[in-house]
């Protein structure tokens, strides 16, 4: 499976509260592919599933795509272990032109796991009359 279908498959529920705050509960099973290689006989949910997490309850928030453009400053404070029920709340800062300034706080069971300080940036797909050349950087009309 892939990082976005594992999310998918654990998300519990995403609710946006207010405009600049956002809610969201994941539970992962311990049989996803995953936690059989971090770490056998004691599995826990990976750093970077962490930051992935946040992403995804903005997307989903936001109904929109994002680049993680920086990660800010990141604090893993406790272990996410598989059959955890794990909710961050989401913060965000700015909401300047196309970036996303924010904090999430990860808990479980009301423990701080994790304070994750992210920079996004959404992601814009080009309308058919205009071509992105990779090889040069440069938008031809």
């Amino acid at each position: 499976m892939s990082l976005y279908t594992d999310l998918k498959n654990s998300e519990i529920s995403v609710l946006k509260k207010k405009r600049h705050q956002i809610h969201a509960v994941f539970l992962f099973k311990k049989e996803l592919d995953f936690f059989k290689g971090h770490f056998p006989g004691n599995p826990i949910l990976p750093g970077i599933f962490q930051i992935e997490m946040v992403k995804y309850a903005l997307e989903k928030s936001f109904d929109n795509n994002f680049y993680i453009k920086s990660v800010k400053k990141t604090k893993f404070s406790s272990l996410i272990q598989p059959e955890k029920t794990v909710t961050i709340d989401i913060t965000i800062n700015k909401e300047e032109n196309s970036l996303l300034d924010v904090r999430a706080i990860l808990r479980v069971s009301d423990k701080v796991a994790g304070k994750i300080n992210l920079i996004l940036t959404k992601k814009y797909f080009f309308l058919k009359d205009y071509y992105f050349s990779f090889n040069n950087s440069s938008m031809i009309l």
